[in-house]
């Protein structure tokens, strides 16, 4: 009676629309995102799975230190290396009214300094993907990944990307991807990439969403 009494008052549903509509987006997507993080790293422990932490599309580092607060404090997890990939320049290719590269630059020399941070655990490669992930030495330096973070935006960005992941990932691992549902202005989209080099429901299970548009896989191996 009293949750019926209480989905009558208009008040408290007036006031509950007016805090979710006080918060930026961006604020809300990117505290879910942490924690969407925090909670795969958390498995990841637990299950004692190994390989590095790839994220593509580091940005301003924000993401990069996050991780390595959680990894830290963890003697499992701290001995994980850390990677970081962008071009620090936004985008190969305009295809989207929303993400433009002269919104995504960002100061490289600004997060190189999480290498010294993390005394060398964190690793910030710079330059686009397609030509970052193709260098023989990195192939050889990765060949594990336990979690891989994929937040480069658009559908183009994410093609070498999931190409450098695919061999990589392993059993009980995590593919955390943002903007997974995002249409850029050729109707291309990271889902329907990332379902040309995965299959959803045989190696890899939806694990949970986050944010706007944000989605975790585990993977498995057959």
């Amino acid at each position: 009676m009293l949750l019926k009494f209480i989905s009558r008052i208009t008040f408290l549903h007036s006031l509950a629309s007016f805090f979710v509509n006080l918060v930026p987006f961006f604020v809300m997507h990117n505290f879910s995102k942490y924690y969407a993080l925090r909670k795969s790293l958390q498995i990841i422990k637990m299950d004692k799975i190994k390989g590095d932490y790839c994220e593509f599309g580091c940005f301003t580092g924000a993401s990069l230190n996050h991780v390595l607060s959680i990894t830290s404090k963890d003697s499992f997890l701290k001995e994980k290396k850390i990677y970081g990939f962008d071009s620090f320049a936004g985008f190969p290719k305009e295809v989207h009214s929303e993400f433009k590269s002269e919104l995504f630059t960002a100061d490289f020399e600004k997060v190189k300094k999480l290498e010294f941070k993390s005394k060398g655990r964190c690793i910030i490669k710079k330059g686009f993907f397609i030509d970052v992930l193709s260098d023989k030495d990195l192939k050889n330096e990765v060949q594990k990944i336990s979690l891989a973070f994929i937040d480069c935006d658009l559908a183009i960005s994410s093609q070498p990307v999931f190409e450098f992941i695919k061999n990589r990932m392993v059993h009980g691992s995590f593919i955390v991807i943002d903007d997974y549902f995002n249409i850029d202005d050729e109707g291309n989209s990271i889902r329907e990439e990332f379902k040309k080099h995965f299959e959803i429901n045989k190696n890899v299970f939806k694990f949970s969403s986050y944010g706007l548009g944000g989605i975790v896989y585990q993977y498995t191996e057959n």
